[in-house]
């Protein structure tokens, strides 16, 4: 199969949060947060490519949204493509990916990963700045966090390729049950912007944060999507997120 860049994306998505398993692979992602980018983004990416109507459901007794797809096929496919079943500590960027000369293939493949295993979080500054910058959530940072060092070290060869500014390294695990987890940062409004512009978001989770960000200069944490929306509806102030 020709790798087009739903299809990188799909792989991106699905190197973060897919399970493969003998008989079907799945996906599964907060069921209060990712409903909008399952229904309008990956289900439909995985129908278009696959050519199966691939719709998503709650499972609420774990607290998540996504689907299953039974296709020894599909199966097949993403094992010859490098996915195991056992994919944590190991899974890596398809050569398909690293290989292609494509930067459209490689963007996609880490919006896809980002959007389901990245995050999009806004700090308070802490030190000689502005009172508006300690008070308020206003310096932006995309991090990514895995145990698979290889996937880290695949991630910042394309950002390199890409000329993405950001900074990596490793979390030493002091307890012998947890492993090392990998770590990558794009911190500071030009090098966001740079990653809206060059790779992007297509999960709203996310993108409503930047979106806020943009527009009011903060965001509030420990808010939803549904909060995010109203703020940029006009319908809630985000200025209230900080009275005490």
């Amino acid at each position: 199969m020709e790798v087009s860049k739903e299809l990188a994306e799909i792989l991106g998505m699905f190197a973060a949060d897919g399970c493969l398993q003998k008989d079907y692979i799945c996906m599964w992602g907060n069921i209060y947060e990712d409903k909008d980018y399952y229904d309008n983004i990956v289900c439909p990416f995985y129908s278009k490519v696959f050519g199966k109507k691939i719709t998503a459901h709650e499972k609420k007794s774990n607290s998540v949204y996504g689907f299953y797809l039974c296709d020894k096929k599909v199966v097949e496919f993403f094992k010859s493509l490098g996915f195991s079943n056992n994919k944590t500590y190991t899974v890596r960027i398809p050569k398909e990916i690293m290989e292609s000369e494509d930067n459209a293939i490689v963007t996609a493949f880490i919006r896809g990963f980002t959007d389901c295993d990245g995050c999009f979080s806004l700090m308070k500054r802490k030190g000689k700045y502005r009172l508006f910058k300690t008070k308020f959530n206003t310096y932006p940072r995309i991090s990514i966090s895995i145990v698979s060092l290889g996937m880290i070290n695949d991630i910042c060869s394309l950002l390199k390729r890409l000329n993405l500014k950001h900074t990596s390294g490793i979390e030493r695990k002091n307890s012998g049950n947890e492993k090392d987890a990998g770590w990558i940062w794009v911190r500071g409004p030009k090098a966001v912007e740079d990653w809206i512009n060059i790779i992007g978001f297509n999960n709203p989770a996310q993108y409503t944060k930047y979106l806020v960000w943009k527009k009011f200069g903060f965001c509030p944490i420990k808010i939803g999507i549904k909060e995010r929306k109203k703020i940029l509806k006009g319908q809630l102030n985000p200025l209230d997120f900080y009275k005490k």
